[in-house]
């Protein structure tokens, strides 16, 4: 029997094993932990049968929930008692791939095809549930010698490329428990690298959310570009220089906005990415891989069906002479590509590492605009700031930034410390003042919005920040004087 399960996970087994016996086994993760002694949040079930019934059985007898999806097989049940896991049931399957990168096609199975399905040996390991062999393990693939030699090792020579996210996740494990990847799969990594490319932007994605998810993220994107995977998803992609570092300053901030910015909309998440892509990296590039990686962003229409066909250009196909026409003359080294259902264009000014990314589809062609790019453009506002920066002036500044780019710049190591300083004090304090004087009054007063208007309601929000003016009868006084001034 394998020690160290916690009781209360214990006994919840122990009741799967009574209700179902021999049909059920704990599998992949939890037992790989448990064998590494390392804790492990995820509960599979793999029942050799009908795992929905089992699991409605299961939920009776904890008084859950249970929420199951006949057409994969598959059910989750949450125990009533909070401090019991979700559990997952799945049915024992076994998965054939008709081609390269394509997801596979799934039919019942017994608990062998389920374990020889899966991506690792590590992970195609199982536990016997049934009370008269609790605790035995089932290891098909050679799994437990992996774990004992520190090995990460796929089932058969097509896995990789038959899954190429698999590539990721080799990678993952090896840098979460310190192990080395089989010396024959790095050859047949480097093999599948072509058919990752062809992947959509949405699944390379998820893989890399995952990885930036790892205490051991650097380690882990070191390794993969040293086996090829960023320039062979995205041309040119180099990984920062810096991004250990910047990903250790991404972790301090995010622990300090969930402490000082509980209250407020905070993506974590791109925060990591602001990391990855760091500063080093074009901004062009940088939208560039928000469109082919589906990360956020939002398309600026360029150019309308409409003006396209005054101007009898067809943007269906992208040639040179179709945007010379339009305005958008592209250089000889423009890389055209076809992501997400339009065609990418990317030319790149190689000698002065500047250029554009446009997207063309709808009969309509676009710029990509993301978030991602702030923290890269807020590094460059901050070379120019001064010690003698104004409050007013920091406010401006930092306004239009994203949260995330600022958090992340307030624990950037390449951020001067009284930069960082001021990025903080723009949180607390600056973004909290409430102007004495608002668009309401002036409209009271008589005032009509336009561009006067705006001036004055920011001069003297600006007076207000800069301690010139302490209190409403103060702002009124000095708005007085300015529409003096002005008459």
């Amino acid at each position: 029997m394998i020690p160290n399960i916690p009781e209360p996970i214990l006994n919840l087994l122990c009741e799967i094993g009574e209700v179902e016996g021999k049909n059920a086994y704990l599998v992949g993760g939890f037992v790989r932990d448990l064998l590494l002694k390392r804790p492990s949040p995820d509960i599979d079930i793999v029942v050799e049968g009908d795992a929905i019934r089992v699991a409605q059985a299961m939920c009776d007898r904890w008084s859950g929930t249970l929420e199951a999806h006949a057409q994969f097989g598959t059910a989750t049940v949450t125990p009533q008692n909070t401090d019991l896991p979700k559990v997952d049931f799945v049915t024992a399957r076994r998965e054939t791939y008709q081609g390269s990168g394509t997801l596979p096609i799934v039919q019942s199975g017994s608990i062998t095809d389920d374990l020889r399905r899966r991506d690792f040996s590590i992970n195609a390991l199982a536990m016997r549930l049934d009370p008269t062999a609790f605790g035995t393990i089932v290891d098909e693939t050679g799994g437990l010698a992996d774990l004992e030699s520190g090995t990460v090792r796929v089932l058969h020579n097509r896995s990789f490329i038959d899954d190429p996210t698999r590539i990721f996740r080799a990678y993952r494990y090896a840098g979460r428990y310190g192990f080395q990847i089989a010396e024959n799969d790095e050859t047949l990594i480097r093999e599948a690298l072509p058919v990752l490319a062809q992947l959509t932007g949405e699944r390379i994605r998820n893989e890399i959310d995952r990885v930036l998810l790892e205490k051991n993220a650097p380690e882990i994107v070191d390794r993969l570009t040293k086996v090829g995977v960023w320039e062979t998803i995205c041309t040119g992609w180099q990984i920062s220089s810096n991004f250990a570092s910047d990903f250790r300053a991404a972790q301090r901030a995010t622990a300090w906005a969930s402490e000082h910015l509980a209250d407020e909309e905070f993506e974590p998440q791109l925060v990591l990415w602001m990391a990855l892509f760091g500063t080093e990296m074009p901004i062009y590039q940088i939208e560039a891989l928000s469109f082919r990686l589906t990360l956020k962003h939002q398309l600026q229409r360029l150019v309308s069906p409409a003006q396209a066909e005054n101007q009898q250009v067809s943007l269906e196909k992208v040639t040179h002479a179709a945007f010379e026409k339009l305005g958008y003359p592209l250089s000889q080294n423009a890389v055209i590509e076809h992501h997400n259902g339009k065609w990418c264009i990317v030319d790149a000014d190689v000698s002065t590492s500047s250029g554009i990314t446009y997207v063309c589809g709808e009969r309509s062609l676009f710029r990509v605009e993301t978030p991602l790019t702030a923290y890269k453009q807020l590094k460059e506002t901050l070379a120019l700031l001064k010690h003698s920066v104004k409050p007013s002036e920091i406010y401006q500044l930092f306004k239009p930034s994203p949260t995330e780019a600022l958090v992340l710049a307030s624990e950037g190591t390449t951020v001067a410390e009284w930069q960082r300083e001021k990025i903080k004090n723009y949180f607390l304090v600056l973004r909290k003042v409430q102007p004495f004087i608002t668009g309401q009054d002036l409209i009271a007063l008589g005032e009509k919005p336009g561009p006067t208007f705006k001036t004055q309601l920011w001069q003297l929000f600006a007076a207000q920040l800069d301690g010139k003016i302490a209190t409403k009868s103060e702002a009124s006084c000095r708005l007085a004087e300015f529409k003096t001034y002005t008459a």
